[in-house]
């Protein structure tokens, strides 16, 4: 789903062709999020039969056409509606929630609140299920094989990087909360 909120969100910014949105995407998301024309092209294809975008063909002089993409208020509306639906199954999917984190400034403060909440406890999951193996490691209960000190490393780092977005969506939390009231 991540793949149709970036689409619809680089048009919601401005009309784009496709490399252009392709682009727009790369530096949005530093290449951690790309999308190839297999997806891309039939996606803008089902957004246009659904009336969420309008192509506009604009003829170039020795060059093939170019497709030019408008958002409509009916891809607005879309855009939205995506951007929400975050259901806690999803939450474990790095590329769907910091899909919603870019474009959080198409979302309301409780609209925020409600897919940080929903990360958040997924992250907390995260934390309490390597806490325990943690535990396990420095109780002498490791795995054949697996050196001790190589498997706390790892094991440390990931803890490290879970405490750290914890902290992170805990603070945001806070802080739309205080804005709130």
């Amino acid at each position: 789903m991540y793949a149709e909120i970036v689409i619809l969100a680089m048009l919601r910014q401005r009309p784009q062709h496709g490399y252009e949105i392709k682009k727009s995407i790369e530096q949005v998301f530093g290449g951690t999020v790309a999308l190839n024309n297999t997806i891309l092209y039939p996606t803008l294809k089902r957004f246009e039969e659904m009336g969420a975008v309008v192509r506009e063909v604009v003829q170039q002089e020795g060059k093939p056409n170019r497709h030019l993409y408008h958002l409509t208020e009916r891809g607005i509306a879309l855009l939205h509606t995506l951007l929400c639906d975050f259901p806690p199954e999803q939450a474990d999917n790095e590329a769907e929630f910091f899909t919603r984190v870019a474009f959080f400034e198409f979302l309301d403060s409780q609209e925020r609140q409600e897919i940080l909440s929903k990360r958040l406890a997924y992250v907390q999951g995260c934390l309490d299920y390597l806490q325990h193996l943690q535990q396990m490691a420095t109780g002498g209960e490791c795995a054949p094989g697996i050196s001790m000190s190589n498997a706390q490393r790892v094991l440390a780092f990931h803890l490290q990087r879970v405490r750290h977005e914890y902290q992170w969506i805990a603070t945001w939390l806070e802080e739309l909360q205080a804005n709130q009231s």
